[in-house]
């Protein structure tokens, strides 16, 4: 991540989605839900590639070359890296976003879960 796109620091967002509606909340929540999901997918096959590549490294023989291949495996634990890192920030949005529906009594406090109703 480079240092012009780091996104806001927690402590701001905070302070940001106090400003924001209901239905904008409820659309990052939802954008963050899927982002997270894709960045564990991807780490998923990422680590397939791994098992893989590491496979075909022990396959080979002692006179060709895997140089490529073990700067594959470097990228892909690079990038398995940088998605955890991402993943641990938009949860961290999560929970802020679930404390500031919570505020505004659109969930519940134990399961973070949005309130559909009144009920008596």
């Amino acid at each position: 991540m480079s240092a012009e796109t780091k996104p806001i620091n927690i402590n701001e967002f905070q302070i940001a989605i106090k400003d924001l509606s209901d239905e904008n909340l409820h659309s990052i929540k939802n954008q963050l839900i899927n982002s997270i999901s894709k960045l564990e997918d991807t780490d998923d096959i990422l680590e397939n590639e791994i098992i893989s590549t590491k496979e075909e490294i022990s396959n080979l023989k002692e006179s060709e070359s895997h140089d490529q291949l073990k700067n594959d495996l470097d990228l892909y634990s690079e990038s398995i890296e940088e998605n955890t890192i991402v993943i641990e920030n938009q949860n961290q949005r999560l929970v802020a976003l679930n404390e500031e529906l919570k505020r505004r009594g659109l969930v519940t406090s134990e399961s973070g879960k949005e309130d559909n109703g009144v009920y008596l």
